[in-house]
């Protein structure tokens, strides 16, 4: 049986696009706009489990790079976990699928393999606010990972 159903659309996102609701950047209102749209549509949100791990990342990265301050980011962080964000447990075969899904898109790391793999899995779209993730599916002919921002 599918992981969705008929009653309850779903979309898989990456924490690129999570971590654009909560950090300051031109394409956040369009990336609150969609969001906003999928809760409306009652539209489930799924990600990687991963996702987490990497938007608190994102946020210290932010830190580093003096864009945003310490309680800024812890601020960010409470705002990230409070998404209807549902995670979705790794396996192996979304290992497996993840470093195939890596070497497809020629990238160095699997991060982005394993929110690829996801929405195969689940025969759903892919959003993500990742420019060059969203240009190495369209490469490789890949017509379900979009792009806001």
């Amino acid at each position: 049986m599918s992981e969705t159903s008929a009653t309850s659309p779903v979309v898989a996102i990456d924490a690129s696009l999570a971590t654009r609701m909560v950090l300051p950047a031109p394409s956040s209102v369009d990336v609150a706009q969609r969001l906003a749209e999928w809760q409306r549509g009652r539209i489930r949100v799924v990600s990687s489990m991963l996702w987490l791990a990497e938007g608190v990342s994102a946020l210290r990265k932010a830190v580093f790079a003096r864009a945003i301050t310490s309680a800024e980011s812890r601020d960010a962080l409470e705002d990230l976990l409070r998404l209807e964000v549902e995670t979705v447990a790794i396996d192996a075969d979304q290992c497996r699928s993840a470093l195939r899904w890596a070497d497809r898109l020629g990238q160095s790391r699997a991060d982005d393999g394993f929110d690829v793999a996801l929405a195969e899995a689940w025969g759903v779209p892919l959003w993500t606010a990742d420019k060059r993730l969203a240009n190495a599916a369209r490469q490789a002919g890949i017509a379900w990972v979009h792009s806001i921002g």
